[in-house]
């Protein structure tokens, strides 16, 4: 018996069939695409399970004969090339005719199409290896009908996520393929249910219609103010809409690149866009991208993957110095064409004594004082238990057992500077503290000693916040409500393209802070490593951030030896959670060397 052997088809093709079948979301894509390129102008999707029991997918494209029909399950079954070079002149989605062959090899597939004006409709059904054809109803169009996704490969459902997670996939399918496609009409159905719902944009303007279908899948929040990018130059137009500086989410997660049509993933666009942004980009702050690029045909390759979702440019540099140079130049005049609006926010900024005012829609519902025991210190909450802290250890002559190394006291406060470092004398040498940062630190620590002990304390909004994202990440962040209940939230869906969040944390106030923490939780959840620490870290993080005391805060020498103390009492005083350190010093014998003295001098 010879050692190599040729694989029976029905091993080799559910082998072929994982590059282009991982989930339910790619058999969703390649099904789309094949009705974008039947000329559909309508589209409708609908699944149970996830799209792992059952996905339909119908259309009023040119439909198929009854030769067709029977030939589309083949592998290697295309309508698109005929020889090797019309791979250079491809105008179409689909072309290596493996998207329905992969699909039946891994599924049980019923196709069904009639072309206009028909007399009869032809189906052809595959299961278990088996193929059967015959007649159908005239329904002009054609409906795949896909079920029993994994039945004969049960171990690669073991690798597919949650049902919600699968379902917020399957999701941002289709709000990909309506913004590429905006004369597109598009309805998504999940468990019964009706989730998404595009009418097709025809104004008889493409760029309008662009942005119709831009804020109809992104939402008010995010598709606000983006700026307009059309540019047409030889063998390329590129049609963007961008965020400019002062409208900018937290979240990379609302960033879409698309080829002549085709959702794509390139490091070389984005990272022509980022240095767009260049470091006038806030920190922290991700921008919003929508990307049409139409190219010749021969000027990229999509042959790269069996998915399709990579592309290789002929020109990587021409491309890349295109993209960052429009979108900087569409950057550059908005903001030259808003000086006014700079200057008043610079001018405000600097206002720093009186306290913000609390956001209406997220008043606490009581107007006594916060029960969790936080009070206002500047702008910003410093916890209640400072009000507890003696101030004989700050002053003490020796640090207390188990104080960590930084800790050299005697402190003596020396004051503010720039009302955002304070400043000491310890123990004969300099120590400066970041009073955001330390602040931030203690708050951080506070909060997840909570979250471990059963969950942060939670305060009911009289009037909830509206948070507008498209249908998929909507779906992601109801995934994890739990997790969000755990740190104080709780969230509703609202609409078509919103949730609602109805509590914070209770030492969490501002409105537009709640829904940039909702976009840092999207972002979190995009990450599959250490998801569920890394989350709850994150939104910890951020709430500690935005609820502390910040730079230009006015505080006094209690306020200073109190925040000194309880920085001592953290695991980590050292550095806020994000990483920035909270406090410099130079001790006795530092300060001697930076003056070039012999020695430190004595202390009286």
């Amino acid at each position: 018996m010879p050692t190599i052997q040729r694989l029976p088809e029905e091993v080799f093709s559910r082998i072929a069939a994982g590059e282009v079948v991982e989930r339910p979301a790619s058999l969703l894509k390649e099904l789309i695409e094949n009705s974008l390129d039947a000329q559909a102008t309508s589209i409708d999707i609908e699944v149970f399970g996830a799209g792992k029991t059952s996905l339909r997918v119908s259309d009023n494209g040119v439909g198929m004969d009854a030769e067709d029909v029977k030939l589309c399950l083949e592998r290697h079954a295309t309508s698109k090339i005929a020889a090797f070079e019309d791979l250079d002149k491809l105008h179409t989605f689909g072309f290596r005719g493996e998207a329905l062959y992969a699909i039946a090899a891994v599924s049980k597939v019923t196709v069904t199409s009639a072309q206009k004006d028909a007399k009869t409709g032809w189906r052809v059904t595959s299961a278990g290896g088996k193929v059967t054809n015959g007649p159908a109803p005239a329904v002009h169009g054609t409906t795949v009908f896909v079920k029993d996704l994994f039945y004969n490969t049960p171990a690669r459902l073991e690798f597919l996520k949650s049902d919600g997670s699968e379902r917020s996939r399957l999701a941002a399918v289709v709000e990909e393929a309506a913004l590429a496609n905006p004369g597109v009409r598009f309805t998504y159905k999940s468990e019964g249910r009706q989730v998404l719902r595009f009418e097709p944009e025809d104004s008889g303007d493409f760029f309008t219609d662009f942005d119709l279908r831009a804020a109809a899948v992104l939402g008010d929040d995010l598709a606000g103010g983006l700026l307009p990018i059309d540019v047409e130059r030889p063998g390329v137009r590129v049609r963007m809409l961008v965020s400019p500086f002062d409208k900018m989410p937290s979240s990379r997660s609302f960033q879409y690149f698309f080829v002549n049509k085709r959702p794509v993933s390139s490091k070389i666009l984005n990272t022509a866009l980022y240095k767009a942004y260049g470091e006038h980009r806030p920190a922290g702050k991700q921008p919003v991208c929508v990307a049409l690029l139409e190219l010749n045909p021969d000027a990229f390759d999509a042959n790269v993957h069996p998915g399709k979702r990579e592309v290789r440019f002929k020109k990587d540099g021409e491309m890349f110095e295109i993209v960052s140079g429009l979108v900087a130049s569409a950057l550059a005049k908005a903001k030259a064409a808003a000086p006014i609006t700079v200057e008043v926010a610079a001018t405000s900024s600097v206002v720093v004594d009186a306290p913000s005012p609390v956001d209406p829609a997220v008043k606490p519902s009581t107007e006594a004082p916060n029960p969790d025991g936080y009070y206002l210190g500047g702008r910003g909450f410093i916890p209640q238990d400072f009000k507890q802290l003696k101030l004989s250890s700050a002053v003490a002559m020796g640090a207390p057992e188990g104080a960590p190394a930084w800790y050299t006291p005697p402190f003596r406060y020396v004051g503010q500077i720039e009302r955002s470092y304070m400043v000491f004398e310890a123990n004969g040498g300099l120590f400066v503290l970041d009073q955001h940062a330390a602040a931030e630190r203690v708050l951080f620590e506070k909060l997840m000693a909570e979250i471990e002990a059963g969950g942060a304390k939670s305060q009911k909004l009289m009037i909830p916040v509206p948070v507008d994202l498209p249908a998929s990440a909507v779906r992601a962040v109801l995934e994890k409500a739990e997790r969000l209940h755990k740190i104080g939230f709780e969230v509703v869906a609202h609409g078509k393209n919103g949730l609602h969040v109805t509590a914070v944390p209770a030492l969490f106030y501002q409105a537009d802070d709640t829904k940039k923490l909702i976009h840092r939780v999207i972002d979190s959840l995009s990450d599959p490593v250490a998801e569920a620490e890394r989350l709850r870290h994150d939104a910890t993080a951020t709430i500690a951030c935005k609820a502390a005391v910040k730079s230009h805060d006015r505080l006094g020498e209690e306020e200073a030896y109190k925040l000194l103390d309880a920085l001592r009492d953290c695991k980590d005083g050292s550095a806020c959670p994000h990483g920035r350190r909270a406090m410099l010093a130079l001790n006795r014998d530092e300060l001697a060397r930076r003056f070039q003295r012999p020695g430190a001098v004595p202390l009286a």
